[in-house]
């Protein structure tokens, strides 16, 4: 990854370009994550904004809340994890979005990747970085709650990192979409806003205003909440719920690598 585009470092490019795709794809992800490990101090500083959270001032709400058949404590810690997690997904764009003004990008796209795989890489990258971050909140819910069950588990991550790749995408899309800074932040607060909370990740749809209540269902975010929701809690699985986040993945994914590839034939700035 750090060979260059010049005569200087043929042997090294021959190199790269002989390794497989699912090889360089793997190198772009861990650049990402290498990031995370630099700075510990935010996994610290949210995971402690979590607690205060949860055990504040979701236990304060949960004593005003009272729905027959419903936790609502262990509703909202569930969905606060989802809903971290979808917050956390975005940082990518940002990323990008600097690299892009700093001329890093430029140096990026001059390595031997192949482009597809270079935004594959970014986003798994970005969806590797926010599952490390959400980690530690996800086992302390699963600890204050005694989930236990591996198979619940799993799925329950399956689909945090579902949309966390799927988050990922969608930031690329806006950081290769956008020219001015003030507007991508903008943008991209706003439609964070929108994913996160209007979803059914902290507060059950019954509760919504009716013009939340209309496209909630319809969030990846609520998709995430529900397929968690039901296999830690109902050890259910949500095939439709699974196969939305799968949907939204592949949408902006394939959203992603294209306005990048239009940008890149325009020029960053172009």
């Amino acid at each position: 990854m750090s060979s260059s585009h010049t005569p200087a470092n043929g042997s090294s490019k021959t190199t790269i370009a002989a390794e497989s795709p699912t090889h360089l794809i793997l190198q772009m992800a861990l650049r990402d994550v290498s990031v995370l490990f630099r700075t510990p101090w935010i996994i610290i500083t949210r995971s402690l904004a979590f607690i205060i959270q949860l055990f504040v001032f979701a236990f304060l709400i949960s004593g005003l809340i009272h729905i027959p058949g419903l936790n609502f404590f262990e509703y909202y810690a569930v969905g606060s994890v989802v809903a971290t997690i979808a917050s956390i997904s975005f940082v990518i764009g940002y990323d990008i979005f600097e690299e892009a003004e700093e001329g890093v990008l430029d140096y990026l796209l001059t390595l031997p990747i192949a482009r597809r795989q270079f935004i594959i890489g970014r986003a798994l990258g970005g969806a590797m970085r926010a599952i490390i971050y959400t980690i530690p909140m996800f086992v302390i819910v699963a600890f204050v709650w005694g989930f236990n069950q591996p198979l619940s588990i799993l799925t329950a991550l399956v689909s945090l990192f579902l949309l966390a790749f799927g988050v990922t995408g969608m930031s690329i899309t806006v950081a290769v979409s956008v020219k001015s800074a003030n507007r991508f932040d903008v943008v991209l607060a706003l439609l964070e806003l929108a994913v996160s909370r209007g979803s059914t990740a902290l507060y059950p749809i019954a509760f919504m205003p009716f013009y939340v209540s209309l496209f909630a269902p319809f969030s990846p975010v609520s998709f995430a909440a529900d397929t968690a929701r039901n296999s830690l809690v109902g050890f259910t699985l949500d095939i439709p719920a699974i196969a939305g986040l799968v949907a939204f993945v592949v949408i902006f994914l394939g959203l992603g690598a294209a306005f990048y590839f239009r940008r890149l034939e325009g020029g960053i700035y172009g």
